[in-house]
């Protein structure tokens, strides 16, 4: 059990990391949560269409929310 212990401890020492921000952790899940809803919302207007149209339009969502969280970004800074 003694080297059990000391191998744990050398591995918990060897694994550490620093904080997280918590607005940024935070604002991660937003986006990853409302860019499912926006996908999701896309593919539900578009099913008509075809997939390569869902596709199409899943693409350009994607495309319009990566620029506006970059312009977002940039300007704060």
């Amino acid at each position: 059990m003694q080297v059990a212990r000391s191998s744990q401890s050398r591995l918990a020492a060897r694994l550490t990391c620093s904080a997280v921000d918590r607005n940024t952790l935070l604002w991660t899940l937003v986006v990853f949560f409302g860019a499912s809803i926006m996908f999701s919302a896309v593919r539900d207007a578009a099913k008509d269409g075809g997939i390569g149209l869902v596709l199409l339009a899943q693409l350009a969502a994607g495309a319009l929310l990566v620029t506006a969280i970059v312009l977002y970004v940039r300007r704060r800074r």
